[in-house]
């Protein structure tokens, strides 16, 4: 006989079971009914196989009976009943009927459901739009990131040789207008651009280049005196080195280009004339047209070292009855000159012609903030903002050159 424990009730005794003392147990159905709901959570997990029978997908769609406990709330499943559903067709039976025709939306390879969206990912983002206008003229763009290392040694070995690059290079963008009849285009990208660049010294430099120079002349003659020194001990008569601030290799760092576009060089197609009387319609541009169309892009940029700002971008609008794209180099190096390049291409849809216009604005730095802070006395916590603004600039510095083109279809 097992003694009375003073905790339990006069008369009472310890259950003998092992484990009592611990309190109630698990019922056992609690514990299957656990390992049925997990073992069907890992098959629902699992892709389903194109030889499943009918039976696995009779499982998930029964009705599982519930045994009820005294002791617990939980239910239990039990085994499906297969006989309730021998008399449909099974699924496997009906051939599956896939239409996909977007191959970045592949097949499941078990069930051929088209899987959307795709799996695969497609870097870098790539954005080609496009309008086409009176069923004669196409209008394409195209956005895309900087030039990686593969393709900026690509350009360097192959395409650009002897010039050193741009600090950004959007190589792959680009903007195109088409006449889809006659297969004549004009089209505006960074790599055309960039092979206009001067090859040789312009003469420019930068605002302290006069400080820096006169140091790097002092050190030479520093050198040279040592080297006479040395030579007169030694009864040396070997020359002394090369200048060491002669450019080894000179091209114009500020990337000023006139590109005015790329064209067919198909001597069937139509070409440019030149035309001093050609002008732009301002007041058919004026009016307030629905824009169809617009894109803007950068195709090459530099900061010149932190001495300003070199940079080539093309803006583009399309209305019902015309378009007019601005490609506009805008440069300016820090203390020393501002300088605008525009290029507008005018493209009318109802008389079939196209007018290019070329314009150069150029003037010094400071006669330009000069004229700022004129025209603004009363100012600002930022006198050079304005100068970063090539609206601004293109307005207030004097035209330099303008020509005038035209084509008629």
């Amino acid at each position: 006989m097992s003694a009375s424990d003073p905790s339990l009730p006069n008369g009472a005794k310890k259950p003998n079971r092992p484990g009592a003392e611990r309190g109630p147990g698990i019922n056992a159905i609690q514990i299957n009914a656990a390992r049925e709901m997990h073992a069907m959570s890992i098959r629902g997990r699992n892709p389903r196989n194109a030889n499943t029978t009918s039976g696995s997908s009779i499982l998930t769609r029964t009705t599982i009976p519930v045994e009820a406990s005294h002791t617990s709330t939980f239910a239990t499943p039990s085994a499906p009943d297969t006989t309730i559903n021998k008399s449909p067709k099974k699924k496997n039976d009906i051939p599956h009927h896939v239409c996909n025709n977007n191959p970045n939306n592949p097949n499941c390879p078990h069930c051929g459901t088209v899987i959307i969206p795709s799996p695969r990912a497609t870097l870098p983002l790539k954005d080609s739009p496009s309008i086409t206008v009176a069923d004669t003229w196409k209008v394409t763009t195209q956005k895309r990131p900087i030039l990686n290392s593969q393709e900026l040694d690509d350009w360097e070995a192959n395409k650009l040789q002897k010039l050193p690059l741009p600090e950004m290079i959007f190589g792959n963008n680009f903007v195109r207008i088409d006449n889809v009849k006659n297969g004549w285009y004009i089209e505006f990208n960074a790599l055309d651009a960039l092979r206009q660049v001067n090859l040789e010294d312009t003469g420019l430099r930068v605002a302290h280049s006069k400080v820096w120079m006169q140091s790097k002349q002092k050190q030479q003659q520093q050198q040279q005196q040592q080297q006479q020194q040395q030579q007169e001990k030694t009864s040396s008569s070997e020359s002394s080195s090369a200048n060491p601030l002669e450019i080894a290799h000179p091209y114009d760092w500020t990337y000023t280009t006139l590109y005015k576009g790329t064209t067919p060089t198909d001597a069937k197609l139509p070409k440019f004339e030149e035309d001093i009387g050609a002008e732009l319609p301002i007041d058919k541009l004026s009016r307030p047209d629905k824009i169809l169309f617009f894109d803007d892009m950068i195709l090459f940029e530099d900061e010149l070292a932190d001495n300003g700002i070199s940079v080539l971008n093309v803006k583009i609008r399309v209305m019902h009855e015309r378009l007019l794209l601005l490609s506009r180099f805008f440069l300016r190096v820090d203390d020393v000159l501002v300088r605008v390049i525009d290029t507008r291409v005018y493209v009318d849809f109802t008389d079939n012609i196209v007018i290019r216009e070329f314009k150069k604005h150029e003037c010094h730095y400071n006669e330009l903030l000069a004229k700022h802070q004129r025209s603004n006395k009363k100012t600002l916590h930022d006198p050079k903002a304005a100068l970063r603004d090539s609206n601004w600039v293109v307005e207030h510095t004097p035209l330099i050159e303008r020509k005038a083109e035209i084509i008629h279809f």
